[in-house]
C-alpha cells in the first residue's frame, strides 16, 4: 500500500485522542491522529514524524509514520485490514456484521478481526497499548460465534520491521489478554504479521510467531 506524498516534520504535542500538534515549514500544524492508542512511546516531543497533506476538515495534516531509530512505524491504525486484504489476494467483504458486531473482514466465510499493533518492546510486539473494552468484546464475540460453527481469526497487524513476536499485554490490558488466551484455548486461530516501512509504502513482510500465555 503506497502513502501519499509525505512531509518530516517535529512532534510538540498530543491535544486529545486524534489531534497532535507538528512543527513543519517553520510553523505549528495542527495534524489528525488516525490512531486512539496511547502511543506515548511514538508521540513523544520532538519525535520525527512524517505527515500527509488533509483536504478539508480542520486540520491541515495527518501524522502517518514516526521514526523510531532506524524504523518507520505506522500509525494509522485504520488500514491494517486493507493491508492484511492486499496480502491475502482473495475474494473478501469489508465490515460484515454478526447481530450487534461489526467486524473488519469476512473472508471464505470466517469472520476475521485486524488489530493495528504499534508497540514493541525488546523484540516483542505486544496489543494493546492502552486497554480496550472494545477489543474484549470483539474476542468474546468470536468465541460466541466460534460456538455456532464459524471458523474466526484474529490478525495482528505489526506496522513496524523491528518485531521477531507478538505477545498480547498482560501488563496493560489484562482483561483483553485473558480473552485472547480463552479463545487461543479453545483452538481458534490466531496469526501476527510484521510490515516493511519506507517513506513510499508499507506492506506485510513476513508472519511472526505468537505466543499467548504472560
Amino acid at each position: 500500500m503506497r502513502f501519499p506524498e509525505l512531509k518530516k516534520a517535529k512532534f510538540i504535542k498530543r491535544l486529545n485522542r486524534f489531534v497532535g500538534l507538528v512543527f513543519l515549514e517553520d510553523k505549528v500544524h495542527s495534524a489528525y491522529i488516525r490512531n486512539t492508542g496511547r502511543l506515548r512511546e511514538l508521540l513523544s516531543e520532538g519525535r520525527e514524524v512524517y505527515v500527509a497533506k488533509r483536504e478539508g476538515g480542520k486540520h491541515p495534516f495527518e501524522i502517518v509514520l514516526a521514526r523510531m531509530g532506524q524504523n518507520l512505524v505506522c500509525i494509522d491504525s485504520h488500514i491494517t485490514p486493507k493491508l492484511y486484504a492486499e496480502y491475502l489476494n482473495l475474494p473478501l467483504s469489508f465490515e460484515p456484521r454478526f447481530d450487534n458486531k461489526r467486524f473488519d473482514l469476512l473472508v471464505e466465510g470466517r469472520p476475521v478481526e485486524v488489530k493495528s499493533v504499534n508497540l514493541v518492546e525488546g523484540e516483542t510486539a505486544l496489543f494493546p497499548d492502552a486497554p480496550t473494552k472494545r477489543g474484549k468484546e470483539h474476542i468474546e464475540k468470536l468465541i460466541e460465534l466460534s460456538r455456532e460453527g464459524y471458523k474466526p481469526l484474529v490478525v495482528f497487524v505489526v506496522q513496524r520491521e523491528d518485531a521477531e513476536v507478538f505477545s498480547p499485554n498482560w501488563r496493560v490490558d489484562p482483561e483483553f489478554s485473558k480473552a485472547l488466551l480463552d479463545y487461543f484455548q479453545l483452538g481458534l486461530e490466531i496469526r501476527a504479521y510484521k510490515c516493511t516501512v519506507s517513506l513510499e509504502e508499507i506492506k506485510l513482510k513476513e508472519e511472526i510467531p505468537v505466543e499467548v500465555l504472560p
